[in-house]
């Protein structure tokens, strides 16, 4: 264990560059998602608020559909098939756009959820947005930037090894990068618990105040 920690301490302690890198381009997703929402048809925007009043409709009864075990599993499944996909990109080579691509789209569509939230619901809709994401939201924002990290910088030295003949033991590297997978994976299914419920306790307090 102590092995493993020093080993992504050092990775990315080596690789900052990556790292900053891959939250910039969140943080771009999120931005531009934040500003669609001023680009798009009154219908467009209707149809956004629809599925924001929906959804709080459902917190607020604290339905099947956003709160309990169906919710868990199904968030569960869908986690970790992004985390293999993105996985598995990292050691095909061919996948790094791919993951950069998904990252940028992960803050697109929260930029979309949040700017649509406050949209909705003004100033209110602030504290809304706040509790969407903290802290389920982020914990699981940071799972995808630590596993994209790895899985890029895989992709890289495999890149390397490959073309500029660089010295890779494939079979250890090979090994620390499914630790890291793992790592995630299980970090990923305790932020699922919590976002299932945990986060729908937490909204259903903002749904007393619309």
């Amino acid at each position: 264990m102590k092995k493993m920690i020093n080993y992504l301490n050092e990775t990315i302690k080596k690789q900052k560059a990556l790292l900053i890198f891959i939250i910039i381009t969140f943080l771009a997703g999120l931005l531009f998602g934040s500003l669609f929402i001023n680009l798009i048809t009154d219908d467009d925007k209707k149809m956004l608020t629809n599925q924001i009043v929906n959804f709080f409709s459902s917190i607020r009864k604290l339905s099947g559909d956003v709160f309990g075990l169906s919710v868990f599993s199904g968030t569960t499944i869908n986690n970790l098939i992004q985390l293999i996909l993105i996985f598995i990109l990292g050691i095909s080579m061919i996948g790094l756009i791919i993951v950069i691509f998904i990252m940028f789209f992960k803050g697109f569509t929260l930029g979309v959820t949040l700017s649509t939230i406050i949209l909705q619901y003004q100033l209110k809709g602030v504290a809304g947005a706040f509790l969407y994401v903290f802290p389920c939201y982020i914990l699981n924002i940071l799972i995808y930037i630590f596993i994209s990290f790895f899985a890029i910088n895989a992709s890289i030295k495999f890149l390397k090894a490959l073309f500029k003949k660089d010295n890779l033991n494939f079979k250890s590297f090979l090994g620390k990068y499914l630790l890291s997978f793992m790592l995630a994976v299980v970090l990923m299914v305790i932020c699922s618990l919590l976002d299932s419920f945990i986060t729908p306790l937490l909204l259903k307090l903002f749904t007393f105040m619309i």
